[in-house]
Order: structure tokens, then sequence, then C-alpha cells
């Protein structure tokens, strides 16, 4: 994965200055919480250049776009903007993951297995995070005008009204950094009916978009801010927002009337690697205002001929001059792409079929119950003692309840599946994968290690609330859970078995959507006891 060429291109244009920043991420001490920070720091002028405080530990791409940020827009205000000659880190991955990002910025990328100067920076940083507004120009004072008149145009046209986020639009220039864009229209939403334009860098970017609003969004809690964060920050797109507001809210003056009501218009860009901003380069002001200007005239060009509603094949050759250049155009070709969305379909339905691979049915016994349970601690901490089969797996600190899916069954059933399951070197992973189809039924499976594919069970939007519920528990602890194996179905214990009766405990993880039985079988150590 690399920065796009517009980012490379901006942040060569930042002086190289010869110094060596430290960069890494930690796991904060907190009451009752649990907070990662991640920063960049120049020790040189004493100064920090970025830092983020979240729930979920720092990923490389995190650590990327924080380092983009300490270049172009350093949180010290003493600080300028500059490129350092060296960067070091104390972990491994991320040192090999760096090299390649920043080899086209002239950075040098070193490893330290301790930074001392990094441990006494998080051990002073206070626990509240803060969200400052930069005072950035959203785009080049020349093309603000140029974008207010041409952005009132394409809003007005009943284009809105005929496409939707499903149906792409194709744009393809030699001229772009990115010489295919997928225009992915926002139609109007939510009480204030705010509005967009989508612009996905290149077929591979709309493709991951879709995947994860099919696959991966409906188990996201809409109230968990760090997971959509995370999901949304997984684009490679430039946008434009056009969001109703007050005039007393209006900040900037980029802004036009639509229908009597004022909207604000919000530039900005999205990469795995550079984050969220909210403005554009130069270049990327020029390319989004082509593809706009292409997309009106295609749109009054071809509009009678999605008047009934259908999808036609179409392709236009469009030459849109320059808005700043003026012996400068560009030719557009602006086509519609009816076979990419059935394509993502068909690879949907292919992602069913992988369960021919093939999927056992009949691994769970038909008379058992599928309980989503939450542990509590101590409850954890006694369990391996207690059970005859035991996976040892990896769970953060700090939990309150960890998130188990028990199969209660009868007694001699549970001990012969808590075998089969050892005997499976026991469970890689659990996944949720969604089936194609109206009816929005989803499977949840074992992946043992193995590389045998076990079917848990279906459900559809009525019977899968509880699951729903439990994943939101399961996102809590990055993805953490188990799997038990319990007797005790009829009697007082039915639906709530004992510690006791539980035979067997599998640590392990939920990932969604992934099944891989490419890799070799990985067995892992199953702890046997016998009671």
């Amino acid at each position: 994965m690399s920065l796009p060429a517009a980012t490379i291109r901006r942040l060569l244009n930042v002086p190289q200055v010869s110094t060596v920043w430290l960069g890494g991420g930690r796991s904060l001490d907190r009451i009752n919480d649990t907070v990662f920070g991640a920063a960049w720091l120049d020790p040189q002028d004493q100064a920090i250049r970025s830092m983020e405080l979240s729930q979920l530990p720092p990923t490389p791409e995190q650590l990327t776009r924080l380092l983009v940020q300490a270049i172009e827009h350093p949180r010290h205000l003493a600080c300028e903007p500059c490129r350092p000659h060296t960067i070091i880190v104390d972990d491994r991955e991320l040192q090999f993951f760096l090299r390649g990002v920043v080899a086209p910025l002239d950075i040098q990328v070193e490893y330290q297995a301790q930074i001392p100067l990094l441990d006494e920076f998080f051990e002073f940083i206070t626990a509240k995070a803060t969200d400052e507004a930069e005072d950035v120009e959203l785009l080049p004072r020349e093309y603000i005008p140029l974008y207010k008149q041409k952005v009132k145009e394409l809003a007005q046209l009943d284009i809105w009204q005929c496409l939707d986020s499903v149906i792409p639009l194709k744009l393809h220039c030699e001229a772009w950094d990115s010489p295919t864009l997928f225009a992915v229209l926002v139609n109007p939403q939510g009480t204030n009916h705010d509005f967009g334009l989508m612009l996905y860098r290149g077929e591979e970017a709309l493709r991951n978009f879709w995947q994860q609003i099919d696959q991966e969004y409906p188990y996201i809690d809409e109230d968990d801010d760090e997971h959509l964060e995370e999901t949304v920050l997984r684009n490679n797109c430039l946008f434009l927002n056009f969001t109703q507001v007050n005039a007393e809210d209006l900040d900037s003056d980029l802004f036009f009337f639509l229908n009597g009501k004022l909207y604000a218009i919000d530039p900005g860009a999205i990469h795995p690697l550079e984050g969220m901003r909210p403005f554009y380069a130069p270049e990327e002001a020029e390319m989004v205002y082509v593809a706009i200007e292409a997309l009106i005239k295609f749109w009054k060009k071809t509009k009678k001929q999605f008047a009934k509603g259908e999808y036609p094949e179409l392709n236009l050759r469009l030459k849109i001059p320059s808005p700043c250049h003026f012996a400068l155009s560009y030719q557009v070709q602006v086509a519609t792409v009816p076979q990419i969305r059935s394509t993502i379909d068909d690879n949907t339905e292919e992602s069913d079929l992988k369960f021919r691979i093939p999927i056992d049915t009949e691994a769970i016994p038909e008379e058992a119950y599928l309980l989503f349970k939450l542990f509590a601690p101590e409850e954890l901490q006694e369990l391996p003692a207690v059970v005859s089969y035991y996976q040892r797996g990896e769970i953060p600190e700090g939990f309150q309840g960890y998130p188990v899916l028990t199969i209660q069954t009868k007694k001699t059933a549970a001990e012969v599946l808590a075998a089969k399951i050892a005997e499976e070197g026991g469970i890689h992973h659990l996944t949720v994968f969604p089936l194609s189809g109206a009816e929005q039924v989803v499977m949840l499976l074992a992946q043992t290690n193995a590389n045998h594919l076990w079917l848990l069970d279906t459900f559809d939007p009525e019977s899968g609330l509880l699951l729903l519920d439990w994943i939101k528990e399961v996102n809590a602890l990055e993805g953490a859970c188990g799997l038990a194996v319990a007797y005790g179905i009829t009697g007082k214990t039915r639906m709530q078995p004992t510690l006791k009766q539980i035979v067997g405990l599998f640590e392990t993880s939920l990932i969604f959507s992934f099944v891989d039985t490419q890799r070799p079988p990985t067995p892992q150590p199953i702890e046997i006891a016998k009671r």
C-alpha cells in the first residue's frame, strides 16, 4: 500500500531537515477504561509533532496517518512543517511497513527495541483526548467561486432522483493522478437531507467500499465511534459533502442555496494511510472540478435514457476545459458500468459457494441450544481448571464480560463434540458471513485449525438480534471471544449451564466474512484434563 501521488508531491514540497523523530504507540493505564496512545516526537525541538488517543491499539496505518499530520500540520505551535531525515520506531512490523510507505519521501526508518523518551512521554499523557480544529484552507482560493457555481449546478440536477449509491459512473482521464474514478452519489438523507458525491480512486477502492457495506457494516454498533471511524478510514476516495446549515453556523465561504435552504460544501479526502483530511490539494481541486463538469454534461446528454428506471450501457467522450488554466483542457470518458454491480453480487454468491469447500452442517448436534453468554473475569479464571478441554487464547486485560458462544447439548454429545474440536486442533476463528438475497440471512461459522468449516447456525433479521448484541460485546474486546461446549439441555439448567457442566472452552476470535482454507493446518495445544 502506498500514499496517493498527490499526497507524495505535497509532502515532497515540505522542506526536509536533518532531524530524527520517534514514533510508536502504547497502552495507557486508566481506571475502568482502556486507552491507547500514538505519537510522533521531535527530541531536538522537544516537541510533540502529532498525537492521538483511542480505545483501540494503534495500527501501522494509524501511525502513518499521524506521521503525515506531523509533517504537514505539527501539533506544537512553535514547529514548522518539515520532513525528518530519520524516524525511529520500536516495532519491527511497523518498521517494515513504514519503509515501503515513506521511501518516496526520502525518509530513513530505523528500529530500536527500547525508546526511553517515548516511554516517558506516554507516562505523562493525560487521559483526555482533544479534537482541535485546524485552520486550513478547504480549497485553493481561486477555486472557491468556481466550486460554488458548479456544485450548485450539479445539486440542481435530477440525477439524484435517478441514481443512487449502488449505481456508479466511471470517469477516466489519462491526465489525472488516479486515471479512473468511480463516482458514487450519496442521496439526500437524514432530517436535513444532506447529500454528496464520492469519487473512489479505482475499481478496487469501490469494490472494497461495497464489500464493507455488505459484509461488515451491519455488525458495527452505530454508537461505536471507534469502529465506525476505522471502517470509514479504510476507504480510498475524494468526497464532497453538502450539509444543510443555518447562516450563523456557516464557518466558511463555501456554500450554495438550494430550494431556499443553505448548504455548506465540505471537500475532503480519505486514504487508509493518510486518514481523513478536510481539504484538496490544487491538483485535486482541479480534478474534482473537471469530474463534476463531466458529470453535469453527461447527465444533460443522457438523462432521457434513464427515464424508465433502467440503467443503460453508455460511454461518452467529453472535452472539459480547465477552470483556471485557459490553454488546458481534458479528455474525459464517462461511462455507465452496469456489469460492476452484478460482478460484485456474483462475488457474494461465489462467497456462498466457498462453503462447498465443504461445510459441515452436521458437526453441531441436532438437539442443542446456541447461547450467547458473557463470562465474568472470575468465571473465566475458574474455567480452565474445571473443563476437560481448554484452548488458551489472547484476551485483553481489564474486561468486564468475556463473550462466549456456548453450545449446550446432552452430556454424551457434549463430550463427543468437545473431543472432536480438540482433534481438529481447536478453533482457528469464528466468522459471520452474509448470504445473498432479500432474506438477509447470515451464517455463523467456525473454522477449525484443521481447516474444516462447521455451520453453527443461520440467522434472519428477527432471530439475529441476540447475535448482533453479542457481536457488540466481541467488538468491545477487539474480536476476542470464546466457544464453549456444555451439557444440561434438560432440567433446571436448560439454557443456563453451570460452570461444572462446561466440557470444553476454546478461546478464539471473531473475524467478519473471512474463510481461509488455503493456509496449512495449524493445530493449537489443547489442555486436556480427565474428570
